[in-house]
């Protein structure tokens, strides 16, 4: 019987690291841009070779350049080839499944439905006023030029129920894959991410129905699938969230969550919810690092023995949502932090009792779930990003936490508590613009082993790069690249002041200098 084995890589080259354009689209370089945050290692793709060195051996499943790593299928892992390229080879849990197995909503996302007649001026009216959402919509905030990624089991009828034509008539649906299956067929399968999609993108007058970001834009991602719970199934959430970035996307929207699986060989203790265990959760931590706002369910833990959040809610710099109801009072349900290593989890709250959504029939019901939770914080997200679209993603985040009602005193079961749309939109206008000139960093200093080295230039410039030591003898020489993190490997070299230099290829009064001590 074969076996799936995670691959985990050497370092990669960095040959490539000047030539962004090779590897990250132009919207991915953008959002890197407008936040100053480094082009790295992180963003070079696995080498070819490698990849095709692996399927000599065994069915190559995907390939991360984040978490610089293969999941393969094979008989052994004595199979597998024992390359220099290769760090180590660990065993990756899959599970047997049941042998009849039902069909079922993603973990965090058991919910229970009601039927809701249309009428009324709004349904929605409720769940968006608890965040403030409708002051942003009078602001004529809906999201607009805001690109979302949802991640879900399946988005059946959205092609067709009126209310999400609209996004398609408006050119907005910019993809779809789906990870479980290997297409681009996303219409089908299981409706929970239907549901969670007409929370902020659903619009039918007809219905009295208005989702929280009706005008952002949508990328769709299959990640789930509801027949079984594997951990395979975090290795698509981390392929997507990949995928998502290369499509420039700006919010990830996961009402997905991961802790106990089929086979309990495979499941997760409390002590793994620490921020850095569980696929996903390193998957979502990178993503934070890339620019990227990722808004996740915390989890319908609360009234299980389990208790806690669930993967990837447990990551740092991530907007976990639990649930209240209508009164603001928390659900049941919703799972409780603080994470394994004691931070406050979730961070915030929304409306995720009775929260009205469009069925995959088109009528409007109601559910109860954080996974209808999350998608209200990331309307209200979006909405705030139109209003400011150069604000990086953190200071966002930080402004959504400090408008909440508990920013002063939060606890691990509201977290920060229910964000204020309307304080949040004014904390965004006063903050001042940033225009100061690009300056050159280089860290540690001092060094022992490695120097990193980073100039955030938007036009990504080329550049000359030389060192020289104390007496002005040239040490080092190579071509850099503007807005990329170059690392030098500084352990061979004399102890003693280091001179560094940069130079544009184009306009020479273009210059860099600094100084640097190595021990």
């Amino acid at each position: 019987q074969q076996a799936l084995y995670l691959i985990q890589f050497q370092k990669k080259p960095d040959s490539l690291l000047p030539y962004v354009e090779s590897y990250l689209s132009p919207r991915a370089i953008e959002r890197r841009q407008l936040q100053g945050i480094p082009i790295d290692e992180d963003d070079l793709p696995v080498p070819s070779a490698w990849v095709s060195e692996l399927c000599k051996s065994g069915r190559v499943i995907g390939v991360s350049r984040w978490l610089n790593a293969a999941l393969v299928e094979a008989n052994s892992p004595h199979d597998l080839p024992q390359a220099p390229f290769i760090r180590c080879i660990e065993p990756f849990f899959r599970g047997n499944g049941s042998s009849s197995p039902s069909p079922r909503l993603p973990t965090t996302a058991h919910a229970v439905f009601e039927e809701f007649p249309p009428g009324g001026a709004s349904v929605t009216d409720q769940q968006l006023s608890m965040l403030r959402i409708p002051d942003l919509h009078q602001q004529n905030l809906y999201g607009r030029g805001v690109r979302i990624a949802i991640f879900d089991a399946g988005f059946p009828g959205m092609n067709q129920i009126p209310g999400f034509q609209h996004i398609f008539a408006q050119g907005r649906f910019i993809a779809g894959y789906d990870f479980v299956s290997g297409d681009s067929i996303v219409f089908d399968d299981n409706a929970h991410g239907t549901m969670v999609a007409s929370i902020i993108l659903g619009r039918d007058s007809t219905r009295g129905y208005l989702g929280g970001a009706p005008e952002a834009e949508v990328i769709l991602a299959r990640t789930e699938n509801a027949l079984s719970e594997t951990r395979q199934e975090e290795w698509n959430w981390a392929q997507a969230v990949e995928w998502a970035d290369s499509l420039g996307a700006q919010i990830i929207q996961s009402s997905l969550g991961y802790s106990t699986f089929d086979d309990p060989s495979e499941n997760y203790t409390y002590s793994d919810m620490n921020g850095r265990t569980a696929i996903t959760t390193q998957a979502a931590r990178i993503a934070a690092q890339k620019g990227l706002l990722v808004v996740t369910s915390a989890g319908n833990e609360g009234a299980s023995p389990w208790r806690y959040v669930t993967a990837p809610a447990d990551a740092d710099s991530v907007l976990a949502v639990g649930a209240v109801d209508a009164n603001g009072q928390l659900a049941l349900f919703s799972s409780r932090g603080p994470t394994a290593d004691g931070r406050i989890k979730p961070e915030v709250v929304a409306m995720g009792q009775g929260t009205r959504i469009i069925r995959p029939d088109g009528n409007v019901g109601s559910g109860s779930g954080t996974s209808f939770a999350a998608p209200l914080i990331t309307s209200l997200a979006a909405c705030l990003w139109q209003a400011k679209p150069t604000i990086p993603a953190q200071i966002l985040r930080k402004v959504i936490l400090e408008s909440a009602d508990r920013y002063s005193n939060p606890d691990t079961a509201y977290g920060y508590g229910l964000p204020n749309g309307a304080q949040a939109l004014a904390r965004l206008t006063a903050l001042p613009q940033n225009s100061s000139p690009p300056t050159l960093r280089l860290y540690p200093n001092p060094t022992t082993d490695n120097l990193s080295l980073f100039l955030p230039d938007t036009s990504l410039g080329w550049y000359t790069l030389t060192l020289c030591d104390e007496s002005g003898r040239l040490i080092f020489s190579t071509t850099y690249r503007g807005h990329t993190l170059l690392t030098l490997p500084t352990a061979t070299w004399r102890p003693g002041i280091y001179w560094l230099h940069l130079s544009h290829h184009q306009n020479r009064k273009q210059t860099f200098q600094a100084a640097f001590i190595k021990l």
